[in-house]
């Protein structure tokens, strides 16, 4: 028998492996394709990098309350009751009972019809809001807290006027200019009115329900960092933010003599609505990105998030600090035709993301889906929380912000960690997708696209460590992680590949 020799070629592979220890350091969005390295992230939302892992991300659910301060009894606010359909805002009001000599609060919110309700953060009345006043805040230009003689109030500024409510009494004031923003420092009551946005108004008497035109100053100039916005006191200071810059104003020994000096140009828009202060530091939003501000300079953060925010008038935004914390409602474009939650209304919406930014080490977690109107820090004796309330299908709702929940709500919220496409650092060479390794606690998936090929791989839920087999082909490949369920915590996964020469 004569055997012939195979003179047959067959091409060597080499096994390789890619892994997702840390999952990249977040979002690396201003950065190409094929110069990133494997794991670093392209995009990812509702979820967020934590010890190395992947972990369920913010959430929203209905803002509960105790029914006493040893917190027990939590409960929610059931707003069909008292029939309002929709708030369309809310403050925290503090004040101090002088002859107990103690802090009490109340959450001040406004209905479809431009009353005031109160509803208490440790609440004994099993979720009721109570009626504060029939009067009408028509066309609600700001709030700002405040004292009147020997009591604390919220003034709501109106354009035929001010609204002061306090526990006692809710009074109205028509000589008060329309003011959008006002601080009060040292001896000074500050404000930038609706009527004149280049104009500063100041007045000594902080009595401000006996306002007189006789006594008040103004102070205005026109140059090209914009219209005034709003007044924030920081540092010792008064600053006065405009849509292309930011000026302080000193005040010298004589109590009509003012120093001003202009800290910075934008060479984008600043929303005024992202302005807040978190500690040492300014936090705001610009149209091309997010900025932090010392008192002295200005600092871009958070680059690589850059463009999400690019192109839009960002002007419905909102903004609060708790914790160290910095939270920014606002609109982001994704660019991957997805619609996700609220951008699915029909009626469209103003905001489509949270974004929650660690003042010191400036981490990022993207909450994307919820259409916020407002948000605030509610800060009391026994607990803190933000909250917040929302445009379209939850305005008759108040929500409070989770960590760990995963849930917009009673949904699910959609969880996705994309990759770059990658050549998994052999550039030009064939290669073949043969085995994930994962450790996944809860059911998840995970999509390898290629440009010959894409296929969708289940995970089941296990706390041990798992081994998927695959196979897909071609020279340059993305990873998506996904998951619709409430919770996600994937650690360790590992990319097994061939390279095929």
């Amino acid at each position: 028998m004569i055997f012939y020799k195979n003179l047959k070629k067959h091409r060597k592979t080499a096994e390789k492996n890619i892994t997702f220890s840390i999952f990249g350091n977040g979002v690396i969005s201003n950065q190409d394709d094929l110069v990133s390295k494997p794991n670093e992230c392209k995009e990812c939302y509702n979820l967020v990098v934590s010890d190395g892992a992947l972990k369920t991300g913010l959430g929203i659910k209905d803002y509960e309350v105790p029914e006493n301060e040893q917190m027990e009894n939590m409960h929610t606010f059931d707003f069909s009751e008292v029939n309002i359909t929709e708030i369309r805002g809310i403050d925290l009001f503090r004040y101090k009972n002088i002859l107990l000599d103690k802090l009490y609060y109340n959450l001040n919110i406004i209905d479809q019809n431009d009353k005031i309700w109160i509803c208490l953060p440790i609440d004994s009345l099993d979720g009721i809001p109570t009626a504060k006043t029939d009067m009408v805040l028509t066309g609600l230009l700001a709030t700002y807290p405040y004292r009147v003689t020997d009591f604390d109030c919220i003034l709501y500024f109106l354009p035929d006027g001010m609204v002061t409510a306090s526990t006692y009494n809710v009074i109205k004031y028509d000589n008060v200019p329309p003011i959008i923003s006002c601080v009060v420092h040292y001896d000074k009551f500050f404000g930038i009115t609706n009527t004149n946005r280049n104009e500063l108004v100041y007045q000594s008497n902080l009595n401000i329900t006996q306002w007189s035109n006789e006594d008040n100053s103004y102070i205005e100039f026109l140059d090209e960092r914009g219209v005034f916005t709003k007044l924030v006191t920081f540092n010792d200071y008064v600053y006065l933010f405009r849509e292309f810059g930011i000026t302080r104003i000193s005040e010298y020994s004589n109590q009509d003599e003012f120093s001003f000096t202009h800290l910075y140009t934008s060479s984008s828009r600043i929303f005024e609505n992202s302005i807040c202060v978190c500690g040492d530091k300014i936090f705001f939003m610009a149209r091309d990105g997010l900025y932090s501000f010392n008192g002295s300079s200005v600092t871009k953060i958070c680059e690589n998030y850059d463009k999400y925010f690019r192109e839009f008038d960002n002007l419905n935004c909102c903004s609060c600090c708790l914790n160290g914390k910095y939270y920014l409602a606002t609109k982001c474009n994704f660019d991957d035709g997805k619609t996700i939650g609220c951008e699915a209304s029909t009626s469209g919406y103003k905001n489509n993301v949270l974004i929650e930014v660690d003042t010191e080490t400036e981490d990022v977690n993207i909450l994307r889906g919820i259409d916020i109107k407002k948000i605030i820090p509610v800060d009391v004796s026994v607990y803190s929380k933000v909250v917040a309330i929302f445009n379209n299908d939850y305005c008759n709702h108040i929500g409070e912000v989770t960590t760990n929940e995963g849930k917009i709500f009673a949904n699910n919220s959609p969880k996705i960690w994309k990759s770059f496409t990658t050549d998994l650092n052999y550039q030009g060479q064939d290669k073949r997708v043969k085995e994930v390794v994962i450790t996944s606690h809860y059911p998840c998936t995970i999509q390898i696209i290629s440009d010959e090929e894409s296929k969708t791989y289940e995970i089941d839920g296990s706390e041990k460590e798992q081994r998927i087999p695959v196979s897909v082909v071609g020279k340059n490949f993305q990873f998506v992680f996904e998951t619709n369920q409430d919770k996600c915590h994937i650690s360790k996964p590992m990319i097994v590949f061939d390279v095929i020469s």
